[in-house]
């Protein structure tokens, strides 16, 4: 929901909660206001009543019209004076029905020690009429005045918020790989201008670490791999010496297999970091059908000495937008994780679809959750030989192509699960 959304929706949502308030406030008041004037003329009219009563002893003869009514009763002279105000119902003979009514009841004494009951009803018809009326009306204006205070509030946020999404905007298209500035425009809102410059300077900031960082992994490949080279280069001198002894053979085969892991390593890492810093920006239609036959064709002679019977069911012509590179090295690292982790005799099954590419492969039971495995240098107990970098690489490269990825495993059954 987008920020200007939610504040009308709040605004809107204690808008009516302050309605709600305010009409269960009014109600009762102006239920008061207008039972308070009732009451104020059945009082006036009852001292009218007793003053006639009082003087001339005598109950006079009221002409009672509904809708007014005057009942005076002789009755036991009482100890004290009494009134008494209340809502009670009136059966009404003409509609035969029960009418609300506010009613009066006064007990008094005349000057001859008469007693005397005073009963003078009011309807309520039209009071009750007149306060939905006038609730109606204040229920109308005010969601009218809501209405009209939600669209300003509307209009007003909305262009004082143009400077903010003007920012998102360039933000979004903003690339750190182009060595350019961000540039953000100013603004004559001081929180916004405050905002760019910050962000200005932040990226200005980000950008040099960034063009460091590629030219130290830049440097730190070639000046790594210079020396790894030589290095190996010597030990295959050294290795075809026929004056060495066994155990100066196993001493330096240890070493090799130590720098062919420190180069595998050294070539991930920096895989790995071309990729989180967006190295690899050109992206084409790669024929992913193309690039599985490939690569399988090139593991064919290792998969005969294993004994690893490899069955596929690729769809021809299968394409996809990503970076060709990364879909050889993505490839080739599930087909290598596929054959590596493999046992003797066992199976591959690469399926390949417009959806997605599944591989699944046979191999010893894991120890470790599998979804772990694709973090850096996280492997089986049981893979000592490898650095710990081939899944890590694969999620990588998903992730930056926009794809998801799934890695189950089900007692010897391995399958990994890219969706498009």
């Amino acid at each position: 929901m987008k920020l200007l959304t939610k504040t009308t929706v709040y605004y809107i949502a204690f808008s009516f909660l302050a309605f709600i308030i305010g009409g269960v406030i009014l109600y009762p008041v102006l239920k008061g206001i207008l039972y308070r004037e009732i009451d104020e003329n059945l009082v006036t009219e009852q001292l009218l009543v007793e003053e006639t009563l009082r003087y001339s002893d005598t109950i006079p003869d009221y002409h009672s019209v509904f809708g007014h009514m005057i009942e005076v009763q002789r009755g036991v002279k009482p100890s004290k004076y009494v009134m008494n105000i209340q809502d009670t119902a009136v059966y009404d003979p003409e509609t035969r029905d029960l009418i609300a009514c506010r009613h009066l009841q006064y007990i008094m004494i005349s000057s001859a020690g008469h007693g005397y009951t005073i009963h003078i009803y009011k309807p309520l018809q039209r009071t009750q009429s007149t306060i939905v009326e006038i609730f109606i009306t204040v229920i109308f204006l005010f969601s009218l005045l809501i209405i009209l205070l939600v669209a300003v509030n509307y209009f007003i946020s909305r262009r004082v918020w143009i400077p903010f999404y003007r920012t998102l905007g360039h933000l979004a298209e903003y690339k750190i790989a182009q060595n350019e500035a961000l540039a953000l425009p100013d603004s004559s809102i001081y929180e916004f201008r405050m905002l760019n410059r910050t962000l200005d300077a932040m990226s200005g900031k980000i950008r040099a670490d960034y063009q460091s960082l590629k030219e130290f992994n830049e440097n730190a490949a070639h000046e790594l791999q210079t020396p790894l080279a030589i290095i190996t280069s010597k030990l295959d001198l050294l290795i075809q010496d026929e004056n060495l002894t066994q155990d100066q053979l196993e001493k330096l085969g240890s070493v090799y297999e130590a720098i062919r892991r420190m180069s595998r390593l050294n070539q991930g890492l920096l895989l790995i970091s071309k990729i989180e810093n967006n190295q690899f920006q050109a992206s084409e239609q790669v024929d992913l059908s193309e690039v599985i036959r490939k690569t399988l064709n090139n593991f064919r002679e290792i998969c005969e000495e294993k004994k690893i019977r490899v069955d596929s069911s690729i769809r021809p012509e299968i394409t996809i937008s990503m970076n060709r590179i990364l879909a050889e090295v993505l490839v080739s690292n599930l087909v290598t994780n596929a054959v590596v982790h493999n046992i003797p005799e066992g199976w591959i099954r690469i399926d390949l679809d417009h959806a997605a590419l599944t591989i699944s492969n046979t191999g010893l039971p894991l120890k470790v959750e599998p979804e772990s495995l694709f973090g850096r240098f996280r492997k089986s107990e049981r893979s000592r030989d490898s650095v710990g970098l081939g899944l890590a690489i694969v999620k990588k490269i998903v992730l930056f192509s926009g794809m998801k990825i799934r890695y189950t495993a089900n007692e010897s059954v391995h399958t990994l699960k890219i969706t498009f």
